[in-house]
């Protein structure tokens, strides 16, 4: 009996060989006869879209994984409270995209790249708070 999730993909056995061998050359071979390692599916009416290939990462992936994956905690630390459904959302995912990164680990790079861009922001916000006369009681 036929598995219907079941891909089809056409390799190349003698180029794939030599890839597992440590044939750099052969890889740039692969990509430049037109062939993928991806699997032969086409975008359909639903939205789907065709896989990317399965070496690599995409571009996006990696300036991801620096920006927010990398970084590890280091120094004193502070308790701090977040959703509990955020939490579980970010403890489901992170044993698959970072094995080694901690939710706390994660959440603070994210909050760190957040004061980083909107740091003008915040500070004019704070700028215009912190500079507002008090407000003069009548006696």
């Amino acid at each position: 009996m036929a598995n219907r999730n079941r891909k089809i993909y056409d390799v190349d056995e003698d180029v794939l060989k030599r890839v597992v061998a440590g044939d750099t050359a052969a890889l740039e071979e692969m990509t430049d006869n037109g062939a993928s390692l991806s699997p032969q599916r086409k975008d359909t009416k639903d939205g789907e879209k065709e896989m990317k290939p399965l070496y690599g990462a995409p571009p996006e992936q990696e300036a991801y994984r620096k920006r927010f994956l990398a970084e590890r905690l280091k120094g004193t630390r502070r308790q701090t409270y977040i959703h509990d459904a955020l939490y579980r959302a970010i403890a489901g995912v992170l044993p698959v995209i970072a094995p080694d990164l901690s939710v706390p680990a994660f959440v603070n790079n994210v909050l760190s790249d957040h004061l980083k861009q909107y740091e003008e922001i915040i500070n004019g916000i704070y700028n215009e708070k912190a500079t507002q006369k008090p407000i003069q009681w009548k006696k």
